[in-house]
């Protein structure tokens, strides 16, 4: 059965994010055609494939890479449509149809638009899945930023790091924690200025996953600027939106992003704040900041890089390089060994033994090595 976590995290999903599930149930009844193919990407619980068949698809293909299937098949299972619905494990990366679907459906949202990968996922599916012509849920993903004034969050994720544990200073930590985007539940008083327009991305025709901008916002009040809020409105459907922007976050009540700055800033009303920042489909991002007095004088700049919240070893950089060389390491060469011998007729307990007989030294228990071949199963089994 699925694990606590998973089951409490759909719990979440399912029961707690506003009239989330309520707007892509609206959106699939204004997108289906009767009779359409579905592709659900990223189907979790399994509730979207059951609202696109409710919604009138002939056949859902609902994909999932994780063990959330366990979840969606007890679901699907309980509804009138488990037949029309194929429930699939496999990275949507690795996924064949039988023929291309009429419409993809996916909620991978995270704090800032979609969860990290998102667009490649959506690209790839978009591209090799679905029908030309076909519809996408969602449509399209707008992202917003806002000077914030967050002093409890800077304090507990970012100054947290100045103190001292027990004699041991922790404030080398600190730029880690400074470069790394976080994540926060802001209302409209802690905004400085009212959210503005980053970026938005056409799902339908984008094929970049790098998206950028910048962002001008004056100071409506006094305060300390903390960092930024970054929130998304994404389109479903013509009227149909999702939103965890401030003030809007009804029809989700995610959480959102917050980017700090190195130092708190105090600002004015009527000073200029100049907001950039650029995502590379989540998975890394960069963010400029320039406080500007009404006159033009600049009280202070910042940027920062989620790269510079990563420790990065000279090992682990050299793995990077162009002309580096891989060797086996002793355990790469133990899970090569074991691979060669997953041909169908040699039993779990077998492989079990054989690996604490070959490779002892490595995995010197039967709990070690159990814990490995399940490893190995799980990624190629």
């Amino acid at each position: 059965m699925a694990d606590a976590d998973l089951l409490q995290f759909h719990a979440f999903c399912l029961t707690d994010t506003g009239t989330r599930i309520q707007q892509y149930q609206r959106a699939l009844a204004a997108t289906v055609r009767p009779g359409d193919t579905v592709l659900d990407l990223g189907t979790g619980s399994g509730i979207l494939a059951v609202l696109a068949c409710r919604a009138g698809a002939r056949e859902v293909h609902a994909v999932e890479a994780s063990d959330a299937t366990q979840l969606a098949e007890l679901l699907v299972g309980a509804s009138e449509l488990a037949d029309r619905i194929h429930i699939l494990q496999v990275p949507s990366s690795r996924l064949t149809l039988p023929e291309r679907a009429d419409l993809i459906v996916a909620d991978i949202h995270d704090t800032f638009g979609l969860e990290a990968g998102g667009l490649a996922t959506l690209f790839d599916a978009r591209d090799r899945l679905l029908k030309p012509g076909g519809s996408l849920i969602p449509r399209a993903v707008r992202l917003l930023v806002a000077p914030a004034e967050a002093p409890r969050l800077y304090q507990r994720d970012i100054d947290v790091w100045r103190t001292t544990v027990a004699g041991v200073d922790l404030s080398p930590l600190r730029s880690l924690a400074v470069n790394d985007v976080h994540t926060t539940r802001l209302e409209p008083v802690d905004l400085l200025a009212a959210p503005s327009s980053l970026a938005t991305v056409d799902l339908q025709s984008a094929t970049t996953r790098l998206l950028t901008g910048e962002a001008h916002a004056v100071a409506t009040r006094a305060g300390t600027l903390h960092g930024l809020c970054g929130a998304f409105v994404t389109t479903l459907a013509d009227g149909i939106h999702l939103s965890n922007v401030p003030g809007d976050s009804g029809t989700t009540n995610f959480a959102q992003a917050f980017f700090p700055v190195e130092e708190p800033v105090d600002v004015s009303p009527g000073d200029r704040i100049v907001m950039g920042l650029d995502t590379l489909d989540g998975e890394v991002s960069r963010w400029r900041v320039e406080v500007l007095q009404a006159d033009g004088t600049a009280r202070a700049r910042f940027e920062h890089y989620t790269l510079l919240s990563i420790p990065l070893s000279a090992s682990r950089l050299a793995r990077q390089a162009d002309d580096y060389r891989p060797t086996l390491t002793p355990i790469g060469a133990a899970e090569r060994a074991l691979l060669d011998r997953f041909d169908g007729r040699t039993s779990t307990a077998d492989l079990e033994a054989w690996l604490v007989e070959h490779f002892g030294e490595l995995l010197p228990s039967r709990r070690e090595a159990a814990a490995f071949l399940r490893t190995a199963i799980e990624r190629w089994g």
